[in-house]
Order: C-alpha cells, then structure tokens, then sequence
C-alpha cells in the first residue's frame, strides 16, 4: 500500500490519549478508547496488504506471519524482560507471581483471556499488572490468526461476496457488544469477538466497500466530523462509560472517517505534520512501553501519578519509545539481515524462554523467600476477607436465594440480617462472631455491586432489583430476622443516579419499619484509595512507620457529605459509624494494632469490620433485657 503520512498522524491521535489517560491526565478521562482507533487502523493496513497480495497471486500465510512477528515480537521481547527483571526487583510474591502468569499469556497471545478470568474483587488492582496493556494485542492476533484464512477462501472461491460474507460477522459482533457492555462488562472489554467489528470497520474500507468520497466540501466536512468524533470520546467519556458497546462507534467511526477522507483536507495536512508523524512512527513501542513504566513507578512510589511525577513518566516513556523504535523496532524489519527463517527460530526461542521463565515464576509462587515473615504476613489478602465470601455472596447471574443464604453465628434461626452489597460480607461475618457469643445468628444478603436500594441498579447489576425484591418477599414472610443491618459501600456509587439511589434507600426502610423490623444503619466506610495490604508490606520493607498512613478525616467528611445527610435523615433503631472506628479528628488510618483494616483499597477487612461491628454490642444488650432507650442513646453521635 502507499504510504500515507496522515495514518502515522492518526496513531498519534490513538496513542497519546491512551498514554494521558493512564498517567492520570484528568481531561483525558476517555482515553483509553485509542485501542479502539488502533483497530480501526490495523484493521484496515493489514486487509489492505494481504488484498494486494492476493490481487497479484503472491499471498503466502508464511509471508504474512513473518511480516507480523518483525513488526510485534521485538520491542514486546524487549519490554517483557524488562518487565520481568523490574519485577523481580520491586514485587511482591502475589505481583510477581502473577506476572510470570501474564508473561506466559502474553508471549502466547492470549493475556486478554487471561485478565477476563481474573476480573472481579478478587483481582489484583490494574496498577500491580504492567502487563495488562497486552490484552489489546492478544485480540488483534487472535483475529489475524483466522483472518487472512478467511480472506484468501472468499478471494478463491467468491471474490464478489466479500462485503456479504465480512458485514454479518461485523453486525453479530457489534450486536454481541452492545448488549456485552451492559450485561457483560469484563466479556465485552477483553474477548476478541466482541471487537472483531472494530477491526472489520477498517477491513471493509481497504476492500472498497464504501463508495469514495469525491467532493471537496464534503471530505472536509468528514474528516472534521471524524476528529471530532474521536475527540469527544476522548474528553467525554470516563472509566464509567459502558464500553464498548455502542459507544465505541464514536471512536471507530471518527477512526474510518480519517481513513477513508482526511487525504487532501485540513485535518489530513494536519495529521501529516512531523511531530504527529514522529509520535505515529514510535507510537507502537509507546504503547508498550509507557504502561510498565507507570506501573513500577507507581509501585515504588505507593501513590498514584500526579503533577511532576506523571509529566516525569510521560517524557521517560516517550524517550524510551523512541530508543526501542530506533534500536529495537526499525533494525528487526530489514529482512536482508534476517531472512525469514530467522525470524521464525528467534521467535520462537523466545516464547520458548518467556514461558519457561514466566512457569517458574508462578510455580514459585513469587520467590517468597525474598522478603521476611512480617513483610509476608501484610502482604497476604488470605485471612483478611471473611472466609465464607466465595460461598455466601451472591454475583450478577450467580444469586443465592435469600432463603437459602448463609447463617452465620450459632445454630439457631437468624435474629439478624445484614443485607448489602459487597461491603456487607465481611460486616455480616464479624457480626456472626458477636452473635454467636449471644447464642444467635445472622443471615448473610449480600450481592455484589447492588445496594439495598428498592427499584435501583447499576447499569451492570440488572439482577439487583430482582435480588432486592426477594431479599424483602424473604424478610416480609417471617418474624425473624427482626433486626435488619444495612450495609453499602458508597464509594461504588459516586456516578450512579443519586436521585434513585437515595429514592430506594428511603423506600427499603419504610417498607422494612413497616414489616416491623429493626432498622440498623451503617454509615460511608473511609476510603483510604490505596491497595492497603500491598502499601503497607512495601512500607515495612524500608522500615516506614505503618501507623503513619492513612487519608485525611475532613476528606471523609466532604466526599461523604450527601450519603452521611441522607442516613441522618432515615428511621434507625441504631446507627454505626466506621468513621469512629478508623479516625480521629485528623486521619483516618489503614493499619492498627498490627492488623491491616482493609483487604484491598477501599473494603474492610475483617478487622476493619469487627471495629465497625463493635458499634452494634447494644442489640444484643437489648436482645437480652435492655430498653429502647439504650438503643437511641448508643446510635447518638
């Protein structure tokens, strides 16, 4: 294909939104939809070769293959032993081990599978993984496995239907991802066939399935609107966005708009512009390098990037960029110094030597024995969650039947229930342990992402006002429980709708004072924003007070403002304030008495729940002779 120099223009438009949006950059908030453009593009240059190839009889799959693993295997060979040996250096066993899993998944292309397996509360958080940017080329090489195949079968055997062979996969791929992206977040964002549109967007332009633009007006209107579009992704859209779905059409479309038109137009001529071009030309060695380089920063620095550390990251990832496309990228594609049978030996040696190394990473879980016991002991997540998490709280499409929930305390029918989101599983478990002390119990109604709001759910929870109304049919049908705890992470729903969400936690305790139940209410848990096991291990590695971190009280207190006025106003026997439990006038700490009080950065552990718990000694108080009155005075501020 001819060179043009407004696609090269074009990747800078992909890749620098997708560098500033990880960095932390906040007018960037939809940058990651520059993967998207990256499809479009790639979608279209690489159907564009191998259409030539075949147009002239010389299409070779071997030809094809080698000219992919120039272009991708040496920079990511390159990154992942960089990966690695950062790793070894910085990581902790969980995070190294880990990552010699994504290495063996990312030199065999399929770290997209990988990391959709792993999604959910229990995955490390993104800034522990500096592999996961890879999930983007697993996709692209799963499609160019069949792809060419595909191509070559309808070029020998019915050239003419390309368009009606390519566009139902296209339309059941979109389809599949409109409705993925409400029901099946995690699903949409990493599996190939939920993108195999993206990539057919560019294919159908460099098969000539839409007609050429001619006029002038028209192409600069078009090529406009496509800037445009991309642009709005870009500075509209936030991590909250359903994506991809139907909102990928805005980068997708903006991405085949400038494909199609923008030679010849203002926007074409501005695309074309050197330091565009330049950014296009490394904007492959970028991509991978920028995100481990963030990540290991991060890490050493136990905060996010913000202010002169992430301008420090984005200038260190484009100097490296531009050292990997100068001595790693551009000497690998001469093929007079290394023929074809080269290539295919180096590569794979190389993924013989990741996997090999990546094995025994994980095999070793980590190479504990590089940090002492206690540093081990705060790093390990496995006796800060409550042990009947994976059996007793229920996921969207795996509910548990509120009947059927789990009774935690003694062996006798529940007195109490705590019914919430994911933040009421460990309440529930510390308050069986107060219970069965009292010779009672406690049912667990826990489900993830879903608070205890009537008529109310996430976008991606549509089984949450199915699960509420049977959690109120099970509690409307029998006397006991008679006390109901009312547990909700509120950090989780800072962009849901407010009005509905306050509307049904409003609802949920007339309708509960009206079945006569008790109504206990706890209040927003401080979110400390930090993975606590993992910054506290790092901290006792170079000998950091641990009692020392934590995040200011008056933080608490604004970002909270509206979710601890709307609790003031609602009916409650009795009232627990986490606040009381983990600050003081000044902080709000993450570490006491030798116990981490969260088991990620934002849920308490179990030790964390049991200093909340504590708040609720005056039901059991009641339960065995006490007034009315010692409720009211014990929920008071």
């Amino acid at each position: 294909m001819k060179y043009r120099a407004d696609i090269d223009g074009l990747r800078c438009l992909a890749v620098v939104p997708v560098l500033f949006f990880h960095a932390g950059v906040g007018a960037f908030s939809g940058g990651y939809v520059g993967v998207d453009v990256f499809f479009v593009i790639s979608g279209y240059l690489i159907t564009g070769i191998i259409q030539s190839d075949l147009e002239r009889e010389r299409f070779s799959v071997l030809d094809f293959y080698d000219r992919r693993i120039r272009r991708i295997m040496p920079a990511l060979i390159a990154v992942l032993l960089f990966t690695l040996a950062a790793g070894m250096i910085l990581f902790l066993p969980q995070h190294l081990e880990a990552l010699g899993r994504a290495a063996v998944a990312t030199v065999m292309f399929c770290s997209n599978i990988l990391f959709y397996t792993q999604a959910g509360y229990f995955s490390e958080p993104a800034e522990t993984m500096p592999l996961l940017h890879t999930w983007s080329l697993a996709v692209e090489e799963q499609f160019y496995i069949f792809f060419p195949i595909l191509l070559w079968l309808v070029h020998r055997y019915r050239p003419k239907a390309v368009f009606w062979v390519l566009a139902p996969i296209a339309l059941a791929s979109f389809a599949l991802s409109a409705w993925g992206a409400v029901h099946k977040p995690a699903f949409t964002f990493f599996l190939s066939p939920t993108r195999v549109w993206e990539l057919f967007a560019g294919a159908m332009l460099a098969l000539g399935a839409v007609p050429a633009v001619r006029g002038r007006v028209a192409r600069e209107v078009l090529a406009a609107a496509g800037v445009a579009l991309i642009g709005w992704a870009v500075f509209s859209f936030s991590p909250k966005t359903a994506f991809p779905g139907a909102n990928a059409l805005f980068p997708v479309l903006g991405a085949a708009l400038l494909l199609h038109v923008a030679p010849g137009t203002v926007a074409g001529r501005l695309l074309s512009t050197r330091p565009l071009v330049f950014v296009g030309l490394i904007s492959y060695s970028l991509y991978l390098w920028h995100w481990p380089i963030i990540v290991f920063t991060q890490y050493y620095l136990m905060t996010k990037l913000a202010g002169w550390t992430a301008a420090a990251v984005i200038a260190a990832s484009f100097a490296v960029a531009t050292l990997s496309w100068r001595y790693i990228e551009r000497p690998f594609r001469r093929r007079g110094v290394w023929p074809r049978s080269r290539v295919y030996a180096a590569a794979g040696s190389a993924m013989a030597v990741f996997v090999a190394a990546g094995v025994a990473t994980a095999a070793s879980n980590g190479l504990p024995q590089r940090f002492p016991p206690e540093v081990l002991r705060l790093a390990s997540k496995q006796f800060l969650y409550s042990p009947r998490r994976d059996d007793c709280h229920s996921q969207e499409g795996h509910a548990i039947s509120p009947d059927r929930s789990c009774v935690l305390g003694a062996a006798v029918p529940p007195a109490y229930a705590v019914w919430g989101d994911s933040y009421a599983v460990e309440i529930a478990y510390a308050l069986g342990e107060m219970a069965g002390k009292n010779h009672a119990s406690v049912a667990e109604l826990s489900y993830s992402a879903c608070p205890p709001a009537l008529d109310f759910a996430l976008p991606d929870r549509p089984g949450c006002r199915r699960w509420n109304s049977a959690v109120l049919k099970y509690l409307k049908g029998r006397d006991s429980p008679h006390t109901v705890v009312l547990a909700i992470g509120f950090a989780r729903y800072h962009y849901a709708d407010w009005p509905k969400l306050s509307a049904g936690l409003s609802t949920t305790t007339a309708r509960l004072a009206t079945l006569g139940k008790r109504v206990v209410l706890i209040y927003p848990v401080p979110e400390p924003r930090v993975e606590v096991p993992t910054v506290l291990a790092l901290s006792a590695i170079r000998g950091l007070n641990l009692s020392a971190y934590g995040t200011r009280y008056a933080d608490y207190l604004r970002n909270n403002a509206r979710y601890i006025a709307l609790l003031d106003k609602l009916p409650a026997a009795l009232r627990a304030y986490p606040a009381r439990a983990f600050c003081d006038h000044r902080m709000c700490r993450i570490y006491a008495q030798g116990d981490a009080l969260y088991f990620d950065d934002d849920h308490p552990s179990i030790s964390g729940a049991r200093r909340i718990v504590s708040q609720l000694r005056p039901l059991f108080a009641a339960e065995s002779g006490g007034s009315g009155a010692s409720l009211k005075q014990a929920s008071s501020r």
